[in-house]
């Protein structure tokens, strides 16, 4: 069939020459047919080499199909075979487990309380100041809580004795006072080498600072605000001491109060919390302080001076009870009626000196605590701003504002207790002198009137 197609293609190619090429010479037709013999033959010979590599790789094919399937036999043996091993190694491990259930009895429940131990001991460990001494000691309690918890791996004496050691040593150490090297890091945020000395569990300090032990970075870590002087100051004395009692404040809370106090503000804080009006009330105070002691201490010289003056009869002109007696000897010639206005002339003329400047300070005392008021209000005034622009889900934003507020009002009292009782003071020395005054004066009219009248 094949073989007829070809003839007949090779026909149609013949008969389209002939056709398209008319004018040309004629063509051998013996020749033309032997050539398409050999295509013929040509042909025929490919295709019995195409049957045969056809038929050649089918063999190989069929062969690599049967190696495959032996192969999938294989492994399907192997993998039941496998699957029963597991079945197998399942079985005697459940009953090797429920054997070693059976065998460890009570001991269950003593690696349950020993797990137990061991995490309060590393939380203990975790939060105490002693790790910065005696570091790692959180890695050996984590492994033994991972054994105390497996049924796989028990743990051994020598971790038993372990965990009891290092309980026995944190008590121990808890009541020493020891000094030794450590990194501290510092506020900037820079570490570096130091002496540091630690108060058993309560505090560490180093350079006349409170330090903190930080759990995560296993640091000691140097306070940013540290407490005021009063707790700092015997600091030095403990790192300079060699043995015996120093006194020392130490923080039974481990670092909370002390965090809690630098955190705490100053006087000096206090004060700028009090703004312009704190400041007045304070220049206010200072005038007022000072202007009582000026006058106390001129009264007081005063004193001194009458007191000479009434031990003679000589008067003095540097005092006033000598003023007021020299009046009377330039009039004691006069009726007394005219003696006694002279005298009263003369101790109203003193009276202006001895009470001079102690109204200011009465004022200031009223002033201070209105001061006070008046800054506690417009601070007041400013929180509620404050709250309506930002509401009130932050009490820590009203405390804050609030005690601000107050700031003024204990300046306006803190300045008013001091100027009312040094006004009471200069007050009523002012008035002891003026009542000398007064008794002496009467004393001389008395005296010249009995002279008068025996006359």
């Amino acid at each position: 069939m094949l073989t007829v197609t070809i003839r007949r293609i090779a026909l149609a190619a013949c008969l389209a020459l002939t056709v398209a090429v008319p004018a040309q010479a004629e063509l051998d037709v013996d020749a033309l047919l032997e050539l398409v013999k050999k295509g013929q033959a040509r042909d025929n010979q490919a295709f019995n080499e195409r049957i045969q590599r056809f038929k050649a790789e089918k063999a190989e094919q069929e062969k690599l199909l049967q190696q495959a399937k032996d192969q999938r036999q294989a492994l399907e043996e192997e993998s039941a075979e496998k699957e029963q091993q597991f079945a197998d190694n399942e079985a005697a491990i459940t009953e090797a487990q429920e054997r070693l259930h059976q065998r460890l009895g009570s001991l269950k429940e003593l690696f349950g309380v020993l797990q137990q131990v061991a995490g309060d001991s590393k939380s203990v460990f975790e939060g105490s100041v002693i790790s910065a001494e005696l570091p790692g000691r959180e890695a050996f309690l984590t492994d033994l809580i991972k054994k105390a918890g497996s049924s796989s791996t028990l743990p051994s004496m020598e971790e038993l004795e372990r965990l009891w050691f290092e309980m026995q040593r944190e008590i121990t150490y808890s009541g020493r006072v020891s000094r030794f090297e450590a990194e501290v890091v510092l506020p900037s945020g820079d570490s570096r080498k130091q002496t540091v000395v630690r108060v058993g569990n309560f505090n560490v300090v180093s350079g006349g600072k409170y330090l903190d032990y930080d759990s995560e970075l296993d640091k000691l870590v140097e306070l940013a605000s540290q407490p005021g002087g009063r707790y700092t100051g015997p600091i030095s004395k403990l790192e300079e001491a060699d043995g015996g009692l120093v006194d020392f404040w130490i923080d039974p809370a481990r670092g909370q109060l002390l965090n809690i106090m630098g955190q705490s503000a100053t006087l000096g804080e206090r004060i700028d919390q009090g703004g312009v009006v704190g400041y007045v009330i304070l220049v206010l105070a200072c005038v007022g302080i000072l202007l009582a002691l000026f006058r106390m201490i001129m009264l007081s010289m005063e004193s001194v001076r009458i007191n000479r003056q009434m031990a003679s009869d000589t008067p003095a002109e540097d005092n006033a009870l000598g003023r007021v007696m020299k009046v009377y000897q330039h009039s004691k010639d006069a009726d007394i009626e005219t003696l006694e206005l002279h005298m009263a002339e003369a101790i109203s003329t003193e009276i202006p000196k001895l009470t001079r400047g102690i109204n200011w300070i009465k004022i200031i005392s009223v002033v201070a605590p209105l001061l006070g008021l008046l800054g506690t209000v417009t601070g007041m005034i400013d929180v509620f701003e404050t709250m309506a622009l930002f509401g009130t889900g932050d009490p820590k934003l009203m405390a804050g504002g609030i005690s601000q507020a107050l700031i003024t009002t204990v300046l306006g009292l803190v300045a008013a207790i001091p100027c009312v009782f040094l006004h009471t003071m200069t007050n009523n020395r002012s008035r002891a002198l003026i009542m000398i005054l007064e008794e002496r004066a009467t004393g001389i009219l008395a005296r010249k009137a009995e002279q008068t009248g025996k006359a």
